[in-house]
Parts: structure tokens; C-alpha cells; sequence
């Protein structure tokens, strides 16, 4: 069956280079939502653990449960209610009516608009916020924001990164007024990390760039990174095919000589994207033949597996997409194997 191998070495090799960056593994906090972008939850979660990263972000409650004996605390994006949440979960609140839902004690992060505009509460609500956060008993552990343009040739990181440190300042007057202890303050990801040369939070919150990619113009200098997934196929069958013969659903394929092909059982049913058979297209130099169906592809020569991933960037460009969407997709019932 096909399978995905994850490269601890090159996991690694990333994991240090951000740190290096970042000036410490503590102020390092892995972004796992979404099965790890396809890499597996589980996998990258326990190297991360045995590297000594101490702070993970995911989407959901069942990701955090899967993965809460492995950090000391493990920020929630997208926590529905009602769960019980352990001691070391930190809840992520965009606005003032799903704070004032939250059960006493909770520990949670505020996440404020600084310029995206997609989610949080604005600069104005503040204050709102930390009344209701005094009189009703929750942990203030974060405050967070997220930048929009953080990876566009622009110089628009630096604006919003303007408005974050004046809104860090008026969180700091809210606390000493409100008696309230000084949160964590987290705002950059990937891209963040790797073009701000002054990056003043406690920690940052990293994804792409842990798994081997950035979308950042190649203007900018940043960095190497290993790419960290392999995807591999294995073979169905093997088949002589004549000249003028055409290949899979709707014959968009028609072979100008006598050759050997091969069925490999990779398809859009397990994530991988669907090829409709214009043109010419290559997985690491092997030429996919007619279209890609739901479970299977075929390619020229007779190899029993062949590696059709190891590079997401490259089928990215081709699709017109971009690396996260290449591998957030691929199916989590595909077996990963950690290698050296």
C-alpha cells in the first residue's frame, strides 16, 4: 500500500534552524492542526516532544487529546463548547460572546485584529475583555494576533506589526490596572519568523516552515529547509500497451509507441490532486499518463514503487496552489513511517 515516510532528520534540522532564529527552543511553539499539515498528528507530535519543544497549536479538542501527555501547554484555535478542557489547554477567544461563555477557570489566549480582519476582537474591546476577565475568574495566559501579509513582497508586516506593539502596550496598562498578571504575547508565524530580525513576543508560532516550506518571495533571505514528507506509491499491475493505444478515463492519453506501463495506487481519494489529462505532467520525472482517478495513477515503466512526493512546492506551482494545500490534503488513512 502506499505510504508516507517523515524524515526526523530533516524535521530536526528545521526545528533548530527556527530555534536559532528564535534565540531559544522555548520561544518555539509547533503548529500541529490538521494532522500536523498532513504529516501526522501523532508522528510529528512525539518527535517534536523527544526534540524538546514544550508548546504545540492545533484545531481542535480531539486534536489536543491525542497529543496532551507530549507539552507542557497546547493552544486550541477552534475550541467548541462544551468540553472540559485539561490544566494544560489554552483556549483561543476571538470575541466577547464566546468569552462570556466559557466555563470558570478557564485558561485561554485573547486574539486580537490587528489588520487581518478574519477574527478577534478589536483594540476597542480591550478593556470589555479584561472587566469580564477579572469579575468572572478566568487565566489570561496569551494574547495573540496574526499577520496577514507576513510572506507577500510587501512592506505591510511592518505596519501591522506597528499596531501589535502599541496594542501590547495598552494589554500591559490593562493588566497593572486590573491586577492581572502579564500574559504571553505571541504574533509571527513561519514567514514572521523568518523575515522580522527583531522579533520581540515570548514565542512564536511555527508551521510551514517546521515541515520544510515557506511561500516568502525569493527577494527576501531566508534560510534553507528540508522538506520533511515523502509520499510513495507501490504497484497494481504492469501492462505492455501498443502504439496509438489511449490510457485510463476517457482516453486522454493515446501512446505513440509500444511500451510498458504501470498502475500505482495513489488517487484523489486519498488527498492527492486530481490530473484531468491536459498536458504534460511529472511526478519526479515520471509522466502520469491520462487522468488521475480516485484511487489509482499510471505511470510509464514498471518500477514496484515509485516516490510521487517529495517536493510539495513543485506540484503547488503546477496546480496554481500553494505548498499547505498540496499537503494538508493528503489522506490521514495513508500509513507515515518515520525514517533516520
Amino acid at each position: 500500500m502506499a505510504y508516507i515516510t517523515i524524515s526526523k532528520k530533516a524535521l530536526f534540522y528545521n526545528l533548530n534552524t527556527l530555534c536559532q532564529k528564535l534565540g531559544s527552543k522555548e520561544r518555539l511553539s509547533i503548529v500541529l492542526k490538521d494532522n500536523a499539515y498532513g504529516h501526522g498528528l501523532n508522528e510529528v507530535a512525539t518527535l517534536a516532544n523527544e526534540f524538546g519543544i514544550k508548546r504545540a497549536i492545533v484545531r481542535s479538542y480531539e486534536e489536543a487529546d491525542q497529543i496532551s501527555n507530549l507539552f507542557e501547554n497546547i493552544i486550541i484555535l477552534v475550541p467548541r463548547f462544551p468540553h472540559k478542557p485539561k490544566e494544560n489547554y489554552s483556549l483561543v477567544v476571538n470575541d466577547i460572546k464566546t468569552l462570556k461563555e466559557l466555563p470558570k477557570n478557564s485558561k485561554i489566549e485573547l486574539k486580537f485584529d490587528t489588520g487581518m480582519h478574519r477574527n478577534g476582537l478589536s483594540a476597542k474591546e480591550a478593556e470589555e475583555a479584561f472587566i469580564f476577565l477579572k469579575q468572572h475568574d478566568l487565566h489570561l495566559s496569551g494574547v495573540m494576533t496574526h499577520f496577514r501579509s507576513a510572506d507577500v513582497l510587501s512592506s505591510e508586516l511592518f505596519w501591522q506589526d506597528y499596531q501589535w506593539q502599541k496594542l501590547k502596550l495598552k494589554i500591559l496598562y490593562l493588566c497593572k490596572k486590573y491586577k492581572l498578571p502579564k500574559p504571553l504575547f505571541h504574533s509571527a508565524n513561519s514567514a514572521a519568523v523568518l523575515r522580522l530580525n527583531n522579533y520581540n513576543d515570548d514565542f512564536a508560532r511555527c508551521g510551514i516552515a517546521i515541515y520544510g516550506y515557506h511561500e516568502i518571495d525569493t527577494i527576501y533571505p531566508v534560510p534553507d529547509l528540508k522538506p520533511v514528507l515523502n509520499l510513495f506509491a507501490e504497484k497494481i499491475s504492469t501492462r505492455k500497451i501498443n502504439k496509438n493505444q489511449r490510457v485510463g478515463y476517457g482516453g486522454s492519453y493515446m501512446s505513440d509507441k509500444s511500451q510498458k506501463i504501470s498502475t500505482y495506487d495513489i488517487g484523489y481519494g486519498d488527498g492527492f490532486f486530481r490530473f484531468n489529462g491536459d498536458g504534460k505532467f511529472y511526478l519526479n520525472a515520471h509522466q502520469v499518463l491520462g487522468k488521475i482517478s480516485m484511487d489509482s495513477l499510471c505511470l510509464k515503466g514498471e518500477d514496484s514503487e515509485v516516490c510521487i512526493l517529495n517536493n510539495a512546492k513543485e506540484i503547488a506551482k503546477y496546480f496554481d496552489t500553494i505548498s499547505y494545500d498540496v499537503l494538508v490534503k493528503l489522506s490521514p488513512h495513508i500509513r507515515r513511517v518515520i525514517v533516520d
